[in-house]
């Protein structure tokens, strides 16, 4: 009689078991403690085995994190510091897997990131500098964040199914972020600034009217080009009114950088897209039907945006920031007054100016924070996103099963050129849309290599 080999114990005997030991705990547990904190403590067990098995569970996770921020919704979650939790939690599993499955740890050598790490070097330099030591050091510990976040998506997106479905629970975060602050205005939660209704963010993903403007004019393309790439038409649907949506609810943040980086955004569509002429008819009667339904109160804020006076009148003195901004330039040009250290220096009545007050510009907040050597390193990283991003569009536009890339690639530029755009009256250095799209960018350079030749 043949012999049969069967395990006495199985991966699926070990699943159950685990399953009613859980259970059972879970029962004996409830006769003690509060029945919610059992169901949050198995909600976090579950996440913790998903994170562990599938990585890409934990960067979602993260992502819907960094973004929700629950700690600012419920100061109770604060102490448990999720979102630093989450992250290092995620971060440790990636670099443990790499050791065991691939022996060594993955460090990507690409210029994109080099840039990135040596900006990160410059703002550590700063602290010597600076006129705040303490926020120059905070600044860096952020930024050490934003590269953990983008560590995490170059490590772990690294399929076109992840990296589209990183980019929709991106859009879908973001859409929450809108329409929150939305409900927040209808309800009565907005500033009255400058004469005005101005909606704003719940949490500081959100930020202030001009961040909320920026972000949402920086993410247009990418719900255009997410449009354009799912093929379901009732998804179609939904994301091009979603796009829309966003586009008047930037009107009634009354940012005028913001509303300059959607009409940007525009723009660069129409310059990029191969049908200019649909897109340019199509963006002028969109911005003629917002403009229909926009109340006087925005129509009239809008309409000083050519008036150079009011710029500093009306907008917080950005003429004598600004002029503040040149002296620490000129004052300090090597390595600036230190990252994250402008409102310091402004408010120390050394530059011409008395107010602590961020520099409403990026350029200026670049040079006069990091000086010369952060400029140049930091305009190193955008020259090596843009020509990377450049080569997925020259490169994989005629391929149709390259096309996602060819899409976000266009999208990525797009945004950036609202960011660009926003950056001359908003100080967004350190916005994360800037680090994700250039994680994302990396990120594509590894899913598509060996499918196109470089010709670099």
């Amino acid at each position: 009689m043949e012999h049969v080999d069967r395990q006495f114990i199985t991966r699926r005997h070990v699943v159950w078991f685990l399953l009613t030991a859980v259970s059972i705990a879970a029962g004996i547990s409830s006769l003690f403690v509060n029945s919610l904190i059992i169901v949050a403590a198995i909600i976090l067990i579950v996440n913790v085995v998903l994170m562990m098995r599938y990585p890409i569970w934990g960067l979602l996770c993260y992502l819907i994190i960094f973004l929700l921020r629950p700690g600012e919704m419920y100061p109770v979650l604060s102490i448990f510091r999720l979102e630093l939790v989450t992250g290092v939690f995620v971060l440790l599993t990636i670099i443990i897997r790499q050791k065991v499955l691939e022996g060594s740890i993955y460090f990507p050598k690409d210029k994109i990131t080099l840039t990135l790490v040596g900006f990160l070097v410059v703002m550590c330099l700063t602290i010597f500098t600076s006129y705040e030591k303490t926020l120059t050091f905070d600044r860096c510990i952020d930024f050490v964040k934003l590269l953990i976040f983008y560590y995490l998506i170059i490590s772990i997106v690294d399929t076109r199914k992840k990296f589209v479905a990183f980019m929709s629970v991106f859009l879908i975060m973001i859409a929450y972020i809108a329409f929150d602050a939305f409900k927040s205005y209808i309800s009565g939660g907005f500033i009255h600034r400058m004469g005005v209704d101005r909606m704003l963010g719940t949490t500081s993903a959100g930020g202030d009217p001009n961040t909320l403007a920026a972000t949402l004019g920086a993410t247009i393309p990418i719900v255009v080009a997410s449009a354009f790439y799912f093929r379901h038409y009732l998804l179609k649907i939904l994301l091009w009114t979603l796009a829309l949506s966003m586009s008047y609810l930037i009107t009634i943040t009354a940012s005028r950088s913001g509303m300059l980086a959607f009409l940007a955004a525009l723009i660069g569509g129409v310059v990029l897209s191969r049908h200019k002429i649909v897109l340019a008819v199509g963006g002028c009667l969109l911005i003629l039907a917002v403009w229909s339904v926009l109340p006087d109160q925005y129509r009239q804020r809008y309409m000083t945006l050519t008036d150079t006076e009011d710029i500093s009148a009306v907008s917080s003195g950005r003429w004598d920031i600004w002029a503040a901004g040149l002296k620490m330039i000129v004052d300090r040009p090597i390595l600036g007054v230190g990252a994250g250290a402008f409102s310091a220096a402004a408010g120390s009545k050394e530059f011409g100016y008395s107010r602590y007050m961020q520099a409403h510009n990026l350029y200026i907040q670049l040079l006069a924070t990091t000086g010369i050597i952060g400029f140049v390193v930091w305009f190193a990283f955008i020259f090596s996103l843009t020509k990377r991003l450049k080569w997925f569009i020259r490169r994989v536009r005629d391929s149709a099963e390259l096309k996602w890339a060819s899409l976000y690639s266009y999208a990525f530029v797009v945004a950036m050129v609202a960011l660009f755009t926003s950056g001359f009256f908003g100080h967004n250095l350190y916005r994360y849309t800037w680090y994700m799209m250039a994680g994302m960018t990396v990120a594509m350079m590894g899913i598509v290599k060996g499918r196109v030749t470089d010709g670099e």
